[in-house]
């Protein structure tokens, strides 16, 4: 009887912890986030700060103040003006050594996660790593600045990002032939990632392309679709 208390505890403290800890950590994270963005009413100089104009705070006049200076830097640079401001500015920058390292390898990564430009993550595929028969989740980023020996065989750009941190990984150079293509989308794929393949898509996952291709493996060549049914 008293076993079957405890075990009762149990589960329900189990079932707790999975309902508190993900809502608890996305509250965090929210109000951490929330919390800068509410901090920039700060930059406003001492003689406009709500404070001094209406004697108390606004809540939520830094997000909002945030916000709209996002937009309005965004319809800045589609304008003639706003180009040449940011050009002008870019030049400087690239004057400064590591200034100029961080700047460059911020503004890529971010147009890659949020542009639709030809630095995006143009495709979820799945790639040998670390060793052959070993499969991991990467991105083909685009066409390789390099020429492989063959000249029939194509480079192309890979990241393939670390979990449970995506923003960190590889840049790898393969050839295409190595990449497979699958019919996941860039978020599937993230999460994916984020979760160490607990949060996995509810479907099977097949190459989008040539699913017989057959894999390299030191012990012959064997189509991809049969390591999956082993």
């Amino acid at each position: 009887m008293i076993s079957r208390v405890f075990q009762g505890i149990r589960v329900a403290f189990l079932a707790g912890i999975l309902v508190v800890v993900p809502l608890g950590a996305t509250i965090w994270v929210l109000t951490f986030v929330m919390g800068i963005l509410e901090s920039t009413v700060r930059l406003l100089p001492d003689g406009i700060q709500p404070e001094v104009l209406i004697g108390r705070p606004i809540p939520g006049l830094g997000i909002l103040l945030t916000l709209t200076t996002v937009m309005l830097a965004g319809t800045l640079t589609r304008s003639f003006f706003g180009r040449r401001v940011i050009e002008f500015y870019e030049a400087m920058l690239g004057r400064v050594p590591i200034v100029s390292s961080v700047y460059q390898g911020v503004k890529q990564l971010t147009e890659a996660l949020f542009s639709g430009s030809e630095g995006q993550f143009r495709q979820v595929v799945l790639v040998e790593w670390p060793r052959r028969g070993v499969y991991a989740i990467a991105f083909h980023t685009g066409e390789a600045f390099l020429s492989a020996d063959d000249p029939d065989e194509e480079l192309v750009n890979v990241f393939l990002p670390t979990t449970p941190n995506p923003t960190s990984g590889f840049y790898l150079m393969l050839p295409r032939s190595e990449i497979r293509p699958l019919d996941l989308t860039v978020e599937e794929a993230f999460k994916l990632i984020m979760s160490a393949g607990i949060v996995a898509p509810g479907r099977r996952v097949i190459e989008t392309q040539e699913v017989q291709k057959l894999t390299h493996r030191d012990d012959g060549m064997v189509p991809l679709d049969d390591l999956h049914d082993k």
